[in-house]
């Protein structure tokens, strides 16, 4: 199938401008043999990435805000990027626990697989990407592009997957693993010429082993929904998905794309929020048009979808949740003069018990729970800096809130 693709800029010029761990990619198997300066773009691709910090630092870091007894109680992990590890921190910011692992160290744990774990040539593992906390207090953490790998509470190894993954990945009731991973290979139908990128939901075991893959591409193209690809890129990053979220069929009654078993994902590149049913290999649900850059789609309880909007508030950031069949906003948080609110790259919104929404604005190192009304009752500056004299801010790449006594059955023996 042909697409018509839109002329846009080189990946190279949108690197300079937000910079950072795109991932390292490997060529496909069965795609059309590269020559010299289509191997050299692959490389290229695989030097882009997401930065540690990017944004120069103003005011007072750690709880800058905190309107006791409006807080929704808990503690809150999050991925910080200054380092390859999570923190557990409570309301007043002092840290619970902390995890620590390298993809060096994922390496070195490795030595007969060591050509699978492609090395890191510009320092895009410096940092995880997302990070997952298990009941037993180990985590599931991402190497931006290069890897997935399963420590325990005490940052010991367990296991890894040296599969390209990349920006999420989502816990299956059976216990096994889905995540999102890439390739880079020629793709005739968007370019004969020049590489892309494409993204795939790979499933594995609990234990880390690969059972299957469902191509994106292909998902989109077997769908009503293929005219989507019309507005691709002519090479590189056409899809950045950036988001995976399991179905659990709670809001089937609304419609059969919201059945248990699919995946709700997001395509940053495209501008789409797209439902995909693994069993049918195709996409059965998409919308596009109400937001910009978009990240982390979110399906609610009440049926509607919070999504973190980055550029789609006239090129500034909002949260906003929509009926996703009416398309009617129910609530939204914009960026104002009176509540500045910006992150051009990533960015999360978490709905809580008792409807606040933690919102992490990650550029800016920034996470803060807002009121239903839009009230700020809390606010954490990622403490971390760097650059010359701290000028800059850590990113924080994604901040959780966990229920209470969530960590009860292993924090107090960790610690």
């Amino acid at each position: 199938m042909a697409h018509r693709v839109r002329s846009n800029v080189g990946l190279a010029g949108a690197n300079a401008a937000t910079p950072g761990h795109w991932g390292v990619m490997r060529p496909g198997v069965g795609s059309p043999r590269p020559n010299a300066d289509q191997r050299a773009e692959i490389k290229r691709l695989q030097s882009l990435g997401y930065v540690g910090g990017s944004q120069a630092l103003s005011g007072a870091t750690g709880i800058t805000i905190h309107q006791r007894g409006s807080v929704t109680p808990g503690l809150r992990f999050y991925v910080s990027g200054h380092a390859p590890g999570a923190d557990l921190i409570d309301l007043d910011g002092r840290v619970r626990h902390r995890w620590r692992f390298s993809y060096e160290q994922c390496r070195a744990a490795n030595p007969e697989q060591a050509d699978l774990f492609l090395p890191d040539r510009n320092g895009v593992t410096a940092c995880w990407r997302r990070a997952r906390l298990l009941p037993d207090g180990s985590v599931l953490a991402i190497f931006e592009g290069h890897a997935l790998v399963h420590i325990d509470r005490d940052s010991n190894y367990l296991w890894s997957y040296p599969g390209a993954c990349h920006h999420d990945l989502e816990l299956a009731p059976d216990g096994s693993i889905y995540v999102l991973t890439r390739e880079a290979r020629i793709q005739p139908e968007f370019n004969p010429q020049r590489p892309v990128l494409m993204d795939f939901i790979t499933h594995l075991t609990a234990d880390g082993r690969e059972l299957e893959s469902l191509d994106l591409l292909a998902a989109f193209e077997n769908s009503d929904y293929a005219s989507f690809l019309d507005y691709a890129r002519e090479g590189g990053d056409i899809f950045h998905t950036n988001t995976l979220e399991l179905l659990d069929g709670s809001h089937l009654d609304r419609g059969p794309m919201f059945a248990a078993g699919n995946f709700l994902i997001s395509l940053r590149e495209l501008d789409v929020v797209a439902i995909v049913d693994p069993r049918q290999e195709k996409v059965v649900w998409a919308l596009s048009g109400l937001w910009s850059a978009q990240h982390q789609p979110t399906l609610l309880a009440n049926g509607n979808l919070l999504v973190f909007d980055n550029k789609g508030y006239g090129g500034h950031s909002r949260v906003l949740e929509i009926d996703p069949l009416t398309q009617q906003v129910a609530w939204e948080f914009v960026d104002s003069p009176e509540a500045p609110f910006y992150s051009a790259t990533c960015g999360t919104g978490q709905r809580l018990a008792n409807g606040h929404t933690l919102i992490t604005e990650s550029d800016n190192g920034r996470a803060f729970e807002v009121t239903s009304d839009g009230a700020v009752v809390w606010e954490f500056r990622n403490p971390e800096r760097t650059g010359p004299d701290d000028k800059y801010i850590a990113a924080i790449m994604e901040m959780v809130a966990l229920p209470p006594g969530t960590t009860d059955g292993w924090l107090s023996q960790a610690n």
